[in-house]
C-alpha cells in the first residue's frame, strides 16, 4: 500500500505514475536481497497497487517470487460469488493464474465468506488463506 506513496498539499496520493519511477530497481533490490514475498490488496488504489506491482515483477519467472493480495469484504460485489469474483480480478490485473496468499481483508462478516475461500484453495488458484486486521476480542 505504501509503495509508491507521497504528500502533496497535505493529501497522500497512492500509486501516482510519477512516483512509481524506481519501483522496478526497489524490486530488484528486493529479490536479489532474498525479499521475495510482495502483499498488496484491490483496495490499495482500487486495483492500482496490483497492476503496478505485477509491471514491476515483469520478467521474474513466477517460481521467483510469492504474491499476496486480499479480499475486502466492504466492497465485494452482489454476484454469487464475491470472493471468487474479487480474486479474478485481482489475478487479471497482477497478470497470474494465482496467488500464494489471499487474505480475509477485515472481520467484516467473516463467518459469511471463509466457506467461499475453500473452493478456491482446492483449485489452487489460492494457496494459502490468512487473515488481516482482525482482533482476537
Amino acid at each position: 500500500m505504501g509503495l509508491g506513496r507521497q504528500r502533496r498539499g497535505g493529501r497522500r496520493l497512492f500509486w501516482q505514475p510519477a512516483v512509481c519511477v524506481g519501483l522496478r530497481e526497489v524490486v530488484e533490490k528486493a529479490q536479489s536481497s532474498g525479499f521475495t514475498m510482495w502483499d498488496t490488496a484491490m483496495v490499495y488504489g482500487m486495483g492500482r497497487s496490483e497492476t503496478v506491482l505485477a509491471q514491476a515483477l515483469k520478467g521474474y519467472a513466477r517460481s521467483e517470487y510469492q504474491l499476496s493480495t486480499k479480499f475486502t469484504p466492504q466492497v465485494a460485489g452482489d454476484g454469487d460469488d464475491p470472493v471468487a469474483d474479487m480474486l479474478e480480478q485481482s489475478l487479471d490485473r497482477m497478470g497470474t493464474g494465482f496467488v500464494d496468499l489471499y487474505w480475509i481483508h477485515n472481520p467484516a462478516d467473516v463467518a459469511r465468506w471463509t466457506p467461499l475461500l475453500i473452493p478456491l484453495l482446492q483449485s489452487s488458484r489460492i494457496r494459502h488463506i490468512g487473515v488481516s486486521n482482525h482482533t482476537t476480542t
